[in-house]
């Protein structure tokens, strides 16, 4: 009976092995199998694209910032050119406006020249010549004053000043001599020198019915706004308005009188 008992064994062994087995309790949950080496490389990658848009993120923001300030420098740029470029254009109108009066000066002058000299004792007249006119259209007094526009054309301011001194000093009250002073006003009002240009602008003042009154006096209010002096600008240009009420420049003094605080 127990010769096969050697066969048995093996099964009786099975068999309590497998009542040993304890199953999970009912309240315990599996948890899954987690892979430790491919949760790292995904969180390797996920770190690497997070700094990867952080960078990106830096560049953009460096990007919008050098683009903040070259707007902001391209504004100041455009501001200044545009006042430069206001300036340079009231400069070569005031040029214009004076040479248009020189030549009106000129024809009225030529015009009061009587045609005709008086009769000689033959009975012959005597034509005019266009010699007549030389001391007006030709004098020393003139030539020096173009001269000295024309240098001030080209923007040598100190050597204009001296050129138009130059008038003054041959003709202390040529008819030229209120307008030069006017322009040395205007030499040290392009070289900044505002304060000089004020002396000189007043001093037009002196030459009585100067038709660069009212130039000088418009000059006088901008040369105190550009010194910072609002309290003066305002009381120049208002003495514009009142004394010049048919100037050209009383409605650019009505538009700084409205913007002086």
């Amino acid at each position: 009976m127990f010769r096969y008992w050697w066969i048995l064994l093996p099964v009786a062994g099975l068999y309590f092995g497998c009542a040993s087995t304890k199953p999970p309790a009912g309240n315990e949950a599996l948890l899954p199998e987690i892979d430790v080496i491919q949760v790292k490389e995904h969180s390797d990658e996920a770190l690497k694209l997070a700094q990867e848009a952080k960078l990106d993120v830096e560049m953009v923001t460096n990007k919008l910032t050098e683009t903040d300030n070259r707007l902001i420098l391209l504004s100041e740029e455009v501001s200044s050119v545009s006042i430069a470029k206001i300036e340079e254009l009231e400069n070569r109108l005031a040029l214009l406006i004076e040479a248009y009066k020189d030549l009106q000066a000129q024809v009225t002058a030529i015009e009061a020249i009587p045609r005709y000299a008086p009769v000689k004792k033959k009975g012959k007249p005597a034509t005019f010549s266009p010699a007549a006119a030389a001391p007006l259209l030709g004098s020393n007094e003139y030539e020096l004053y173009q001269g000295a526009l024309r240098t001030f054309n080209s923007r040598a301011y100190d050597k204009a000043i001296e050129l138009f001194n130059d008038v003054l000093k041959e003709y202390p009250k040529g008819e030229y001599a209120g307008n030069a002073r006017y322009w040395i006003g205007e030499c040290y009002y392009a070289l900044g020198d505002y304060a000089s240009g004020v002396a000189s602008f007043i001093h037009v003042f002196d030459f009585k019915n100067s038709p660069k009154a009212d130039d000088a006096q418009f000059k006088v209010g901008l040369s105190y706004l550009k010194m910072g002096q609002a309290t003066m600008a305002r009381e120049e240009l208002r003495k514009l308005v009142d004394r010049y009420p048919a100037s050209e420049y009383v409605e650019r003094a009505k538009k700084y009188l409205a913007e002086i605080k």
